[in-house]
């Protein structure tokens, strides 16, 4: 069963890899007084910015969706109900439209002068899917990407 709070599964992560709020905060380019707050829950799931979840979860090698919702969503989710080919394409209106967010959050760096490496588009693209899937709405979840990209 998945921790309850934000603090208590990056606490638990961080006791799995023998990591203090030190090193977390160094890996994430943050403050240790951040990993502080996060781990004693003084965050809002509602309002965490989306590159900090992104640089925290990387830091202690854990799934962004998961360190703030709490769950993973299954591997074979996308071919649910499909034989699994490996070519095979997905049409998912959802996946379709998170592409979409991506890409727009791409095209407003790019206005900017900026770029993303493919890795870090690709998963901003995966995070906006599994946040639509989950039944957020459209509005928050490009609000979630364009931080995310920014």
């Amino acid at each position: 069963m998945p921790s309850e709070t934000i603090g208590s599964r990056l606490a638990g992560r961080m006791a799995e890899l023998n990591v203090h709020a030190a090193e977390v905060a160094r890996r994430a380019r943050t403050s240790e007084a951040t990993i502080s707050n996060w781990v004693s829950d003084k965050i809002s799931p509602d309002h965490v910015k989306a590159t900090m979840l992104m640089n925290i979860a990387d830091a202690v090698e854990m799934d962004a969706r998961e360190l703030l919702l709490g769950e993973r969503a299954p591997a074979t989710r996308l071919n649910e109900g499909r034989p699994a080919y490996p070519s095979q394409d997905l049409s998912s209106d959802t996946l379709t439209l998170a592409f979409q967010l991506a890409t727009d959050a791409l095209a407003e760096l790019g206005k900017q002068g900026k770029t993303l490496p493919p890795p870090k588009l690709a998963e901003i693209a995966k995070v906006a899917f599994e946040l639509l899937e989950e039944g957020l709405p459209r509005a928050k979840v490009l609000r979630f990407v364009l931080a995310a990209a920014a």
